[in-house]
Parts: structure tokens; C-alpha cells; sequence
């Protein structure tokens, strides 16, 4: 069933958020997206205007991402008379559930035959869903998977040590020193042996 939720009041009714956050719309928004992501519900959330919001420049806007839609009421109207007005236009009532502790809007919520929820009740709701996540949606890795990972991840094998010359025979060496011997012999004026 779709869920029409009165953003701010929900907001008041959750331990974490607080009315006072500049962010605490979007806070919210990211909650019910995860929430949408769980449970696969379709929910429109209305916002009021700030108390500060000036209704001329105040963006009126209506957004939809998926299944959540987010609607920022006019700087002159409430939250409550846009949900009013949703609820008066929805054909199949008994398909909805509005989301708020506003006693007013409850009981015309009610009067019109469409369930209502406690912003409260439906904040707890909202926190096991996030909370929990059962054993069949935690990520499980195989064998095979597992492989794969550890060989683009593996330890690359340790260089082979490089001499700085290449190995001589008993007879190269030999060779070798008695040149260098009589360069210096020759250097130095000496006799060759």
C-alpha cells in the first residue's frame, strides 16, 4: 500500500533527526529511499516551507525518483493541505495509509476511509527495517569468487636477486686478476712478471 507521509512531523517524532538540522529533509529522503529499497513500498512525502521561507522565492516543486515521491508544499500553504488535497483526489482510499501524529489531519484522514499511522509507530518501523538485514541479503562470496578476488589481490612474488656480475669459472677469474696485474704493471712502470 502507498504511504503519504507528513515529512516534518516525522521528523519531530525521530530520536536522531531534529527540525533544526538544515539538512533534515534530505536526511530523511535518504532514509525512505533505503526504506523503498527493503520493503519495495511506494511513498510520497510532503514537506511545510521553513517559517522563514519567503512565498516568493520559495521553490514549490514536486519531484519523483523511483518510488518515492517528494513534495515541497508552497511557502503559503501547509504540508497537511497538500495531503488534504491528495487524499481527496486518490480513488482507491482504502490503498493508502497516511503517516502522521497531527490530530486534525488524522481525523480527516480517517473521515475520508484512508488508514492512518503514527509518525512515531511508523519511525520504528522504519528503524527494524533499516536495522535489520536477515541472513539471506547479507553477502555471501563462494569459493569461486573468493579465488578470483585473491588472485587480483595477490602478493606479488619477490624479485629474484640480480648479481652485479654475471658468475665466472675458476679460469675466468684467474685470467681476469693477472690482466689486472699487469695493468699496473704497465702503470707503474714496472717489469711484467
Amino acid at each position: 500500500m502507498p504511504l503519504l507521509i507528513d515529512g516534518h512531523n516525522l521528523i519531530g517524532h525521530s530520536p536522531d533527526l531534529s527540525l533544526s538540522d538544515p539538512n533534515d529533509e534530505a536526511k530523511l529522503i535518504a532514509r525512505l529511499k533505503a526504506y523503498i529499497a527493503r520493503t519495495g513500498r511506494e511513498i510520497t512525502v510532503v514537506f511545510d516551507p521553513g517559517p522563514d521561507s519567503d512565498p516568493v522565492s520559495f521553490d514549490y516543486g514536486r519531484f519523483r525518483e523511483g518510488r518515492l515521491e517528494v513534495i515541497y508544499a508552497q511557502a503559503w500553504r501547509k504540508a497537511d493541505d497538500v495531503i488534504r488535497d491528495i487524499v481527496g483526489e486518490v480513488k482507491d482510499r482504502r490503498g493508502l495509509i497516511v503517516v502522521t501524529s497531527d490530530g486534525a489531519l488524522a481525523n480527516f484522514t480517517r473521515q475520508c476511509g484512508v488508514r492512518v499511522r503514527s509518525s512515531a509507530e511508523f519511525e520504528r518501523e522504519l528503524r527494524r527495517t533499516l536495522n535489520a538485514m536477515p541472513d539471506d541479503e547479507k553477502p555471501v562470496a563462494g569459493a569461486a569468487e573468493v579465488s578470483a578476488w585473491a588472485e587480483i589481490f595477490k602478493e606479488p612474488a619477490p624479485p629474484k636477486p640480480q648479481s652485479s656480475a654475471p658468475q665466472l669459472t675458476p679460469q675466468e677469474r684467474k685470467r681476469l686478476r693477472r690482466m689486472a696485474q699487469l695493468k699496473k704493471q704497465v702503470r707503474g712502470g714496472g717489469k711484467l712478471r
